[in-house]
């Protein structure tokens, strides 16, 4: 029994040991996890004797208060039984419990454990309770100690008050946390290296695989360290022309000029402004239904970049950021970098807006807390941190800092912001206090607004107490509460250890793909711990005898021979077994373009990209399916014109509601809020999305006329093709694989272009002899016209069916006759003129609309036929027609649906409505289509001609010579068969049905084809 008691105390202090591995306390020790797995059982062993050594020397059976019984109060039962709180009115973090008891009454008895009350919660397990149908009962080996305490007396020393967040245990951290405590430069290992180009860093990394017996992987090759290098910096590739100087460069500092010239190029901060943007939650939409434009958004995305250029320090760069409307010397700019605060989503129609003011609240301190300080500040809202010690308090006190802006509903128009006179400046998308004075803010109980407990002091976090302080009230004259300023101050002090820690552990991040502390957003308890403690603090330190500048830091990363160190080891199977995860960096990581950077890529290879930088953003052509899901559909995007799309992505407009498809599919990130880590995905859909994207299309036949235009000689041309997107030249076996692709590939072109110039019969007219009958035929030559007035009353159905078309206003239509097929065409000049169908045509989902119309409207929107109805058939209805110049709409579900040419002549417009898909087609060729069905329509109110419905408005202008409706979708050959005969009667040319660009030869779009390959290649896409 003594043996068993003995054991039991001995786990119950292997807590606090326990704590210490999972602490990772900086200085001389590492913790077992951030070790490879099959480094660990030394270390362990090592531990466990460690452990043993600092155990309590006790006499059988005694319990000893401090060591054996307050770390389970603190791990298991004060965080709900404390001051603060103290469910069922127990609190258990001082001796006071055994006077006042509980609400039960009294929990312990003295020397009496069988009768003790608390004794009973804890082994019947509803003590702790259970959490998320989880039993967190206690283990046996601390209800023991727990027994032997009360049956010992229950002796709690005077001096003893428990503070559940003062040290780490084994559920959560304390104050105590290795975060948490002050940054010191630790000494530099002395390592065994033969290479005279070691750094620090290196001599930190070269540390651990020394101890773990491994080393590192050679220096990769001159090209692949320059195509790296490109990429971390500006996210561009080199030139063949680049690689080439480069590596016949053999002066002693040739990689430093290179780094220092990268490092300098404006486009430093286009790829680093990137993963600033991405902490932020750029966009440029509110989000939510209505998905605003929140103007001059682009304005901040140009003062990080900037900011980033200039080595901005980064203590201005909070300042500015959380403050620049409260610093020293505001300008224009400092307000645009306020622009931090107000990027977040904005709903303008909450389901209460009182309780809407503190989600908005949660946004800001998250936003704030995650990306600067690398805590999870938020999880505080509603109770204490369940992991970190971070009171709910402080996340009120961190809130409180922005309760004096704009954080309650008012005017839509201002988007959850302050107005331009508020903010000092017009056309800026900024952020500012509306009073010096803000409301008190309350501690709210479980977060809800209506459970309000005490005021809450403005003040820092509490979680390092060296730091902590109240903040400063406003002198008289301030027009803000100057919190944010002091929180920034707070922020930014070199004295707080997270912010530069987390700062330099991005840095690491971004360039070699994984950081030190691999939850760059956590730096809390659930974090995974640091690989290189050590290495951390000394670039943390360093950072900040450099002032706060960012660069210095880029430089001594890229110095490196860590970071210069090839993808593949000679070791490689071997090495993946004891550390897989290259936890050690004993190699560097071989990783994928990231989205930016590949579309980038492509266009700068092709010889298109347009280097301007900052400005407005650009919009994509954005594909028919992605706008599927858009409540204004044909409101909701205007891509920018075609040589606008050419500049980086970075300036590719953002909207929270239609993020572009093919940069999803590459692991763009999701702009509602802060993002450390996009995640990194490869999937087979990705190759779909770089085979079939119109965007890569463009580029290979872009690059194939260039080089076209350059050379006729097929060699040169592979040879170009390769040095161009792969910056090299091709083996003697490629080259021959390139002439054999350009050979099949021209044979292909060369047999569709002859088919087109010479078609067969059959393919002139590919007539359908099964085609069923429309349900609905009205053709202008079958017009009724008053006998005095010659103006159109009536158009007779051909189909026999009886839905014949009246007009219906007053409005005269007259007949007119085409001069190109000398055909007669209905004449509606858009000014209340149309008819009315007798009876309703169709009844079901699949059927067809053939029309033969010309077009003659320059905006707006206009029908050629449909049976909308304001009061019954909103939003359900059928309608055909035009929208703006020309962009075709299919119902409301189907909008745009395609871009028309040449509509001011005669032209054949179809519609098929399928069991899976719907699409348009001009002249035969297809102008938009959709791999799903209409929804639902109704189709039993009134049918018309020339209109919308009975809107009384959005009038056909042009001509209308025919109309066929269909209670079916037409196949493929039934609708040419039916194109090929209209296109003969009124002398309309068809298009033809490829996609293939007009005016490019066989051998052209044969290169383009091989173009295609080298872009869709992993020697393209990856970066070694």
């Amino acid at each position: 029994m003594i043996l068993n008691r003995c054991m039991n105390r001995t786990n119950a202090r292997g807590l606090q040991a326990t704590a210490v591995e999972k602490a990772s306390t900086f200085h001389g020790s590492r913790s077992i996890e951030s070790q490879p797995a099959k480094i660990r059982s030394g270390t362990f062993f090592l531990c466990v004797t460690l452990i043993l050594a600092g155990l309590h020397v006790a006499s059988a059976g005694e319990v000893d208060f401090k060591e054996d019984v307050q770390p389970i109060l603190a791990m298991r039962c004060v965080e709900c039984h404390n001051d603060q709180i103290s469910e069922g009115g127990l609190n258990l973090a001082s001796n006071q419990f055994q006077v006042d008891g509980s609400d039960s009454g009294a929990v312990v008895v003295p020397q009496s454990a069988d009768d003790s009350y608390l004794l009973d919660r804890v082994i019947s397990g509803e003590m702790p309770p259970p959490s998320r149908g989880q039993s967190q009962k206690l283990p046996d080996a601390e209800i023991a100690v727990i027994r032997d305490w009360i049956q010992q007396g229950a002796n709690w020393p005077d001096d003893v008050v428990i503070d559940p967040f003062a040290t780490t245990n084994k559920v959560r951290a304390g104050r105590d946390w290795w975060a948490l405590q002050p940054v010191s430069k630790p000494d530099i290992p002395e390592v065994e290296s033969n290479d005279k180009h070691i750094n620090p860093i290196d001599a930190f990394v070269l540390d651990r695989l020394a101890e773990n017996g491994l080393t590192p992987t050679p220096r990769a090759s001159k090209r692949v360290l320059l195509r790296r290098l490109y990429y971390d910096v500006i996210g561009l590739p080199p030139t063949e022309e680049q690689l080439q100087q480069f590596e016949t460069d053999e002066s002693p500092d040739a990689w430093e000029k290179q780094v220092d010239s990268l490092l300098a190029s404006p486009h430093y901060g286009e790829r680093w402004g990137r993963y600033w943007l991405d902490l932020a939650r750029f966009a440029e939409t509110s989000g939510y239904e209505r998905d605003q434009v929140k103007p001059y958004a682009w304005k901040y995305r140009d003062w990080v970049v900037n900011a980033l250029n200039e080595d901005m320090a980064y203590s201005e760069f909070i300042r500015h950021q959380l403050a620049g409307d409260e610093i020293e010397s505001p300008t224009e700019d400092s307000a645009i970098a306020t622009g931090f605060l107000r990027l977040g989503t904005w709903n303008d129609e909450p389901n209460d807006p009182l309780d809407y003011q503190y989600d908005r609240l949660e946004d800001l301190v998250h936003t704030t807390s995650s990306a600067l300080l690398g805590l999870t500040v938020k999880c505080a809202r509603c109770h204490n941190h369940k992991f970190d010690p971070i009171l709910q308090e402080d996340y009120y006190r961190m809130a409180s800092v922005f309760w004096g802006g704009p954080i309650a509903a008012r005017d839509r128009k201002l988007l959850g912001g302050p107005s331009a006179d508020e903010l000092g400046y017009a056309k800026v998308l900024g952020w500012t206090d509306l009073t010096s004075a803000p409301e008190p803010i309350f501690l709210l109980k479980n977060g809800e607004r209506e459970s309000p407990q005490q005021e809450v002091t403005p003040a820092t976090i509490s979680s390092i107490p060296s730091l902590e302080r109240k903040l400063q009230s406003p002198s008289p004259e301030a027009k803000t509460s100057q919190r944010r300023l002091q929180l920034a101050e707070w922020i930014a002090d070199p004295k707080n250890p997270l912010t530069p820690r987390v700062l330099v552990n991005r840095i690491w991040q971004h360039h070699f793909g994984k950081a030190i502390v691999r939850t760059p957003n956590n730096f809390g308890f659930l974090s995974d711990p640091p690989t290189h403690p050590r290495l951390l603090d000394w670039l943390a330190s360093t950072f900040l005898e450099n002032g706060g500048h960012q660069k210095p830091i880029h430089k001594l990363i890229l110095m490196s021979e860590t970071w210069c160190q090839g993808s593949i080891h000679p070791k490689q199977e071997s090495y993946s077994d004891i550390d897989a995860a290259n936890r050690l960096w004993w190699r560097a990581e071989r990783r994928r373009l990231d989205a930016e950077a590949m579309r980038d890529s492509m266009l700068a290879v092709t010889g298109e990209l347009d280097f301007k930088i900052g400005g407005e953003s650009f919009r994509e052509t954005v594909s028919q399916e992605a706008l599927e899901g858009l409540s204004q559909k044909d409101a909701a995007w205007n891509p920018s014109p075609v040589n606008e799309q050419k500049r980086r992505s970075l300036y590719m407009f953002v909207k929270r509601g239609l993020l572009p498809p093919t940069m999803t599919a590459f692991d763009m990130c999701d702009a509602t809020q802060s993002c450390a880590q996009r995640d990194l995905t490869t999937v087979p859909t990705q190759a779909l999305a770089l085979m079939n994207n119109p965007f890569v299309h463009d580029r290979s036949l872009h690059l194939a006329q260039s080089l076209s235009n350059e050379t006729q000689s097929v060699t040169e041309q592979i040879q170009r093709v390769w040095k161009a997107v792969l910056g090299r030249a091709p083996t003697a076996d490629e080259l021959e694989l390139g002439r054999q692709h350009l050979a099949v590939q021209q044979t292909r072109f060369q047999d569709e272009l002859e088919r087109r110039q010479h078609p067969t019969e059959q393919q002139k007219h590919p007539l359908d002899q099964n085609i069923e009958p429309p349900v609905l035929h009205l053709r202008a030559e079958a017009a009724q016209l008053n006998s005095e007035t010659q103006h159109v009353t009536k158009l007779l159905d051909l189909s026999g069916h009886g839905h014949d078309a009246i007009a219906a206003s007053e409005a005269p239509i007259r007949q007119h006759i085409d001069p190109r097929s000398g055909r007669a065409v209905l004449k509606l000049d858009g000014r209340e003129q149309f008819l009315k169908i007798a009876d309703v045509p169709i009844d079901e989902p699949k059927f067809s609309i053939v029309c033969v119309v010309q077009d003659h409207g320059d905006s707006g929107l206009r029908e050629i036929i449909s049976n909308w109805n304001l009061s019954t058939n909103v939003g359900t209805s059928v309608f055909f027609g035009l929208a703006d110049a020309n962009r075709v709409r299919f119902s409301d579900h189907f909008i745009p649906a395609g871009t028309l040419q040449n509509q001011r002549e005669l032209f054949i417009l179809t519609a098929i409505s399928g069991e899976h898909h719907v699409e348009v087609f001009q002249n035969g060729r297809s102008l938009g289509r959709r791999d799903s069905p209409l929804p639902p329509r109704k189709f039993d109110t009134p049918w018309v001609i020339g209109q919308q419905g009975n809107l009384s408005r959005e009038y056909w202008t042009g001509g209308i010579a025919e109309v066929q409706v269909f209670s079916h979708a037409l196949t493929d050959s039934s609708r040419m068969s039916l194109e090929a005969e209209l296109a003969e009667r009124y002398s309309i040319p068809l298009q033809p049905k490829t996609s293939e660009p007009e005016h490019a030869t066989p051998d052209v779009l044969a290169l383009a084809s091989l173009c295609h390959v080298l872009l869709n290649s992993n020697e393209f896409i990856m970066v070694d």
